[in-house]
């Protein structure tokens, strides 16, 4: 079984939330993921004219968990009868539902689809 990473997207908006969590990989704008094995305390994240080329790529649940720890939401995966998964997004600790308002019901094939969705999500409403 292999982890799943974050995708460039979303490596990129965890950086503008503030993500600084340790992780094994970056990704680079042009989508190449590298290990990571210097110190956690250098800077990572390679910079040209000061525009970020590199991002921390974590895996799908340390950013889960990032958001889970940093920010009180939660994304909820939920199987559906008809083999499809979907997300939504709560509020710790009052578990208010919580999400865009134009957000179209996408039926995601797969549990990691359907994460990295609700991800990006709620990475925009914070």
């Amino acid at each position: 079984m292999t982890e799943e990473l974050v995708t460039l997207e979303t490596a990129k908006m965890l950086k503008e939330k503030g993500f600084n969590w340790k992780c094994e990989h970056t990704i680079s704008c042009d989508n190449i993921i590298r290990r990571y094995d210097i110190p956690q305390s250098m800077s990572c994240c390679t910079e040209i004219d000061n525009e970020p080329v590199e991002f921390l790529c974590p895996v799908l649940y340390v950013a889960q968990k990032w958001l889970r720890e940093t920010k009180n939401l939660h994304i909820e995966i939920s199987y559906m009868y008809g083999n499809y998964w979907t997300y939504d997004i709560l509020t710790i600790p009052r578990h208010d539902l919580i999400g865009l308002s134009d957000r179209p019901i996408i039926r995601y094939n797969t549990y990691e689809e359907a994460l990295e969705a609700g991800l990006q999500e709620a990475l925009m409403l914070i």
